[in-house]
Order: C-alpha cells, then sequence, then structure tokens
C-alpha cells in the first residue's frame, strides 16, 4: 500500500463486498428446519469426520477471497477457494466461541482482573 488512503479504500472495498454478498445470501432459501438429533448440544455428539469433497465456501468467503486478487495477481483459482474456506473455518470457529449473541460483550465491559498476594514460605 502506498498511503492510509488507498489502504482505507481497499479495506471499505472488501466491507462493501462482504455487506453485499450478506445481503444476496439472506435472498436464498430459509435453512431447513432443526431435526432433534442437530438439536442436541455439540459434546454430545461425536466429532464429524472429514469428507472426501469439501463444503463449497460461503458466497460471502468467496467474494473477499475473490477480492484478494488486487492485492497478488498471481493466486490461482485453487488459492482463492483455499483462502475461502480458511474464512468459512475462522467463522464457523468464532460461532463456536460464542454460541449465543447474548453475551456479546457490550462498549463498557472489561477484562477480569485478577489479584493475589503470594504469601512467603
Amino acid at each position: 500500500m502506498a498511503d492510509r488512503r488507498s489502504f482505507l479504500g481497499a479495506v471499505s472495498g472488501i466491507a462493501a463486498t462482504v455487506l453485499l454478498a450478506r445481503d444476496a445470501d439472506a435472498q436464498t432459501a430459509p435453512a431447513a428446519p432443526v431435526s432433534p438429533a442437530s438439536a442436541l448440544p455439540a459434546s454430545a455428539s461425536p466429532a464429524p469426520a472429514p469428507s472426501a469433497s469439501p463444503k463449497p465456501a460461503s458466497p460471502q468467503a468467496a467474494a473477499i477471497a475473490a477480492s484478494m486478487r488486487r492485492f497478488d495477481s498471481a493466486l490461482s483459482d485453487a488459492d482463492v477457494a483455499t483462502i475461502a474456506q480458511g474464512i468459512d473455518a475462522n467463522r464457523a470457529g468464532a460461532a463456536r466461541l460464542n454460541p449465543r449473541k447474548a453475551t456479546a460483550l457490550k462498549n463498557g465491559d472489561e477484562p477480569v482482573t485478577r489479584f493475589a498476594v503470594a504469601r512467603p514460605r
């Protein structure tokens, strides 16, 4: 990046791409109803086995990955697909960290400060 303005322009372009892709994804068919077997907590179900053919990347991740070609024009289609899969994997990991949106941090929340005094022996 030559300067701060070009960086901010690139970041805002990526943000606009994500928002447009999200709107396009929201207009797709509604999700299938949840079956009682899938309503079990994640700890009760065994870990899924890796499939031979990975699930295709979401439209948002594909759009963000495709926008990376502005920074490196030598990216192949396989590289872009790998980047999109990584973006989806990170999003899924974040969803596992905070499954309930009600526990989102508020502006005034601070980290827990623990103070302990070690007694001399």
